[in-house]
């Protein structure tokens, strides 16, 4: 009977040790994780956003909030309690996202994300990786200073008028069709020859066409340039987007021409 005393007494100190050291990591590991996620700083167009629940880092992949940025990008958001669904529009995208699904649909295309759309603090987070190639917005992290740098230009503008995005000036003047409506050919003007513009002609519904300016001549201090937009179908155009590359390569949005 001693014998089974000092065994069940020995197995009582192991276990507790066991459970405080799990409790011990656990703990610490928690803390640690709330730490990393409060210090990430989000900045659009070099203004400081702030949230009530704060970006965090998973699995390598950074997560943000989805409302917040996406409203700050001037696109409307409504959810879905009952099928935990969250859609976002804008006059040219509709972005319709289901928790817990590692993919999304844009525009009626299924877009796959780098990590499931969740839950977290009652907000819901996206890989932002997935903010960077849906919203035409040059996105980088800063992995030093632990900060997301968004760049997004939303000028509206009538034909004709200026646009400017950092060194460039440039139009979209005016519109025609060619080829029995099968074409639509952009005019407009930009200051630079080496810089590129592509141009997204969107209708009603959302669809679109795009196509690369060409270069065709030159106006004062300006060069003159045209877009063949092919289409495949009856279109009815509403909003010309007018995007260049980024300093990473990526398409970005400068300017938007409703017509």
């Amino acid at each position: 009977m001693k014998k089974i005393g000092v065994f069940f007494s020995c197995l009582m100190i192991f276990c507790t040790l066991i459970v405080f050291n799990f409790t011990g990591e656990f703990s610490f590991a928690a803390q640690d994780n709330s730490l990393a996620a409060s210090d990430i700083k989000v900045f659009l167009n070099g203004l400081e956003l702030k949230f009530d629940v704060a970006p965090y880092i998973k699995n390598g992949r950074t997560m943000v909030p989805f409302r917040a940025i996406f409203e700050a990008l001037g696109v409307d958001i409504s959810w879905n309690g009952e099928n935990r669904t969250i859609m976002a529009t804008n006059d040219t995208t509709q972005i319709y996202i289901e928790i817990g699904k590692a993919f999304a649909y844009v525009n009626g295309y299924k877009v796959n994300l780098d990590a499931e759309a969740e839950i977290l603090g009652g907000r819901t987070f996206v890989p932002l990786r997935f903010v960077s190639e849906n919203t035409g917005a040059d996105v980088s992290w800063d992995g030093s200073r632990r900060a997301v740098h968004i760049s997004y230009v939303d000028q509206v503008r009538d034909l004709g008028e200026i646009s400017y995005f950092r060194e460039l000036e440039f139009t979209v003047d005016r519109w025609e069709s060619k080829a029995d409506g099968k074409i639509l050919t952009v005019h407009g003007r930009v200051n630079l020859d080496d810089k590129m513009l592509m141009l997204e002609m969107y209708d009603s519904s959302r669809r679109y066409s795009s196509a690369i300016a060409q270069i065709t001549g030159k106006d004062g201090g300006m060069n003159i340039y045209e877009a063949d937009i092919y289409l495949t179908s009856s279109f009815n155009p509403k909003t010309i987007l007018v995007k260049t590359l980024s300093d990473s390569n990526k398409p970005i949005k400068i300017s938007q021409y409703d017509l």
